[in-house]
């Protein structure tokens, strides 16, 4: 299916190029290539190759991670309404809160266990092993993250505590299963704005 050829488009873009009007026969002569270069595909044909690019490609984890807290920290309340409005959304919301929520405790516990093992080796190594060496920073930063309890070394005795402080290690991790639970929802929209 060829497309028409716009007269009045090629004559303004003609004079604007030539300073004159163009003659009839230099609009036939365009038209005639106008029609033989440019063909136009019916709608069907269209649909299928977006159908097939779009089957084709297939998101990585970080543009969908992307796609998703673009849409959440953009679009907050937005997202909130549509939790509310749609049952399906707010199905899978909930069904997304619950892996968000296993998902956030078990980094929560490896990232403690992590930090501990990891100042138990950096006191091990640099310190000789002797608690009087280690800087304040370093165990004030223990003492923050394991609890007064525990004293890098895990021979000797303390356990770390993996909620040492109880209200603001709580808010982190409901703020985080919330916002992981809401950008695991939303990434699989697209936005036409």
């Amino acid at each position: 299916m060829a497309e028409s050829f716009d007269y009045v488009a090629f004559a303004r873009e003609f004079e604007k190029r030539h300073g004159r009007p163009p003659t009839a026969g230099e609009l036939e002569k365009n038209a005639a290539h106008f029609e033989r270069v440019v063909t136009v595909h019916t709608p069907e044909e269209t649909q299928a190759e977006i159908e097939r690019i779009n089957a084709s490609y297939k998101p990585s984890l970080g543009e969908r991670l992307k796609t998703g807290l673009s849409f959440v920290t953009r679009n907050f309340f937005k997202a909130i309404l549509i939790l509310l409005q749609t049952p399906v959304y707010l199905t899978l919301f909930f069904f997304n809160l619950i892996k968000s929520t296993i998902g956030v405790l078990i980094i929560w516990f490896v990232s403690k266990m992590m930090i501990a093992l990891g100042l138990s080796l950096t006191v091990a190594y640099f310190y000789d092993d002797d608690l009087t060496k280690v800087p304040k920073f370093l165990s004030g930063l223990g003492n923050l993250l394991l609890g007064p309890n525990y004293n890098f070394l895990s021979g000797v005795g303390g356990d770390p505590n993996f909620f040492p402080n109880e209200n603001i290690d709580v808010i982190i991790i409901i703020v985080a299963i919330i916002f992981l639970a809401l950008v695991i929802t939303f990434s699989k929209i697209e936005i036409n704005a």
